[in-house]
Parts: structure tokens; sequence; C-alpha cells
């Protein structure tokens, strides 16, 4: 693969197309990263400096650049044996989203979309200090995310937040480079598996001999699906509600300090404080729930082609050989290519459905 070098203004310095491996990996929830090895020649060393951006060209549609990585970490070694190699690898465009923080106490309460925007614009995009402002950075047209939520928020690293608001609900972003323009987007993707009937589904199994190998894994030790989750006040005083309605023997509960939930001397109103109480709750047990996993290699020339019958976010159909099902999320995809070829691994989230 073709892979273009840009200064920070955007502007093509050249572009690589020889190389002695590359791995480059997109992420639905969190940030893509890569790594790219060449010969440690001078022309690479002066081309291929920190803070500069690359670009593969099957990422490039005319004035749009998909998947951008930033090069944030910089490696020369030395062997006589095998000759000098320079090691360059960093974070994705979406990693820019992280230099911020929420700047001041936010509520969010109701539309999902509309809040992650809210947050963009007021810490990024139009923030009351110009010093904060990142130019050039844009939000995409919404796409109409119908999820709700309740929360509060302040000094949260809004990458971070992102990350786990996204996977809350199901919900991918995206920060890539659009007329020199940088485009934030938040989207879902669509539903492929067995289980709906709109659109034509995507199967990874043996059966179709596009499943070159794959891992089950289930892990329960940390799960909790009951919470009692305490606020404001101390003792006797002190606020709390709960989340979970599990019952008997499949109950596990667990306590979530929420006090940083603040009402704000009563200004928030006691629905609306006990519902960023619950939202926050709702967050914090994510984090320990059970975990359920395929990982698969599947054929790239096989019969379905990415970013043609699928994408990165959608919901997939996957059967092993031993008849475990599953409608995974694709979550990552990890593109790589060296001299034993190239190969495309994506990674499968939990059962969605």
């Amino acid at each position: 693969m073709e892979v273009y070098v840009l200064e920070n203004d955007l502007e093509i310095i050249d572009m690589i197309d020889s190389y002695e491996s590359i791995i480059w990996t997109v992420q639905y929830f969190s940030k893509n990263d890569f790594q790219l090895i060449v010969p440690a020649t001078p022309y690479y060393i002066k081309l291929l400096q920190k803070d500069r951006l690359l670009c593969r060209e099957t990422d490039r549609m005319e004035d749009t650049w998909k998947n951008v990585m930033v090069i944030e970490n910089v490696n020369i070694s030395t062997d006589w044996e095998t000759g000098d190699k320079l090691t360059v690898s960093g974070k994705g465009l979406k990693s820019i989203v992280g230099r911020r923080i929420v700047w001041k106490q936010t509520n969010l309460t109701g539309n999902v979309e509309r809040g992650i925007r809210q947050v963009i614009t007021e810490n990024i995009v139009d923030p009351d200090d110009s010093m904060r402002k990142i130019e050039g950075f844009q939000l995409a047209e919404a796409e109409g995310i119908a999820d709700t939520f309740n929360v509060q928020l302040l000094g949260e690293n809004i990458a971070e937040w992102l990350e786990s608001t996204c996977q809350t609900y199901g919900i991918g972003w995206d920060v890539y480079i659009e007329n020199k323009k940088y485009i934030f987007k938040i989207y879902k993707g669509t539903d492929r598996s067995y289980n709906q009937t709109d659109v034509l589904p995507v199967v990874f199994s043996d059966e179709f001999d596009n499943l070159l190998s794959s891992s089950y894994s289930y892990e329960k030790a940390e799960y909790r699906n009951t919470a009692l989750i305490g606020g404001e006040g101390e003792g006797i005083n002190k606020r709390t509600t709960t989340i979970g309605d599990t019952a008997g023997m499949k109950r596990y509960e667990t306590y979530i300090d929420g006090s940083s939930v603040s009402s704000n001397g009563k200004i928030i109103t006691e629905e609306e404080y006990y519902k960023m109480l619950q939202n926050y709750g709702k967050e914090q047990l994510s984090t320990v729930a059970f975990t359920e996993k395929f990982e698969g290699n599947v054929d790239p020339a096989g019969n379905y082609v990415l970013n043609k019958d699928y994408f990165l976010g959608d919901i997939v159909q996957v059967i092993n050989a031993y008849g475990i099902r599953a409608t995974p999320r694709i979550i990552e995809i990890i593109e790589s290519e060296d001299e034993n070829g190239a190969s495309t691994v994506p990674t499968f989230s939990t059962w969605e459905v």
C-alpha cells in the first residue's frame, strides 16, 4: 500500500511505496494507531518527522482523507546484520481531541449526539478562550442518533470520555480531513447479521471459507450487574440510588461512589440529579460487565471486501468451527503488510444482539 506524508498544514510532502512492514489499526470506539518500519536512510529520517501526518492511498478520496495518523514516536536502531531501521508510530487523527478537557462544569440532559456535539463545540470548535480553539476543526452533519443520557462533566479528557460514552451506547466516532478541514463525526454501524432483513447479511464462517482463524473467550470474574450509587451527603443523609433489577443467584452487587456528581446547591432539580447519578453508575458498571469475544483473521481475498461489503462498526454474523454463533460488532480492523504478505484482522466486540 502507498502512504502519503503530509505536513501540519495538510500539504502533501511525498509518498512512500516501499517499506519493511506496516501495521494500520482503525478503531470504532478508541483512537487509531500505526507502526511503519523503513530503512534508516537520511531521506526517510528527514521525511518521517514527529507531528507529520500519514495517510494510505486507499483512504484518500479526492479532498477527503480518512484514517489519518500522526507521527508521535521515532526510533532508529542499528544492526550490522539486518541493517539500520527507522520505526515511526503514533495515534490516529482522533487523538487531537484528547488534547482538550471539559474546561467548565457541563450538564448534559437528553440526546447523546447533541450532548457530544455540545462538548466538542464548547471546548474545541468555539470555546470561550480563543487559545483553546483548534483552527479548522468542524462538526459533520448530525446523524440523528436517538440515544439519551443525563451526565455531569468537569475536567474529563474529551477523548477518554468519548471512548467510554460511545462504548456505552454503541456509537463510533472519527476525525478525518475534508477540504483541508478537520471534521468530527459520530455514527453507528449497520446491522449485517441474520437478525435483520434490510441488507444482505455478512457471514464469516468455515462454511464460507472466509474465516482463516478464530478465538473465542468468555470472562466473568469481575462481573457485576446491580449497583448502589452514593451521591452527595454524609452518613444517613447521603443521597443514593440504584441501577439493575436482577434477583436471586444471578444478582451481582457493587457500590459506586458518585459523590463527584453535584446538584450545585439544588440548582439542578431532584429528578435531573438522580438521572445523572444513575447515568454515572451505568457507565461505571459497564467496566465490570462480563466479556464474550470473538477475534478472527478473515480472508482479505474472500467473498466479502472490506469497505465495500462491510465496514468498521458494522454488526456481522460469525460462526466458528464448533458451531458457536455470534452477532458481534467490528470494533477494530488491523491491516498489516510485510515480506510475508498482507493480512486483515477484524476484532469483534461482545455480542450485540
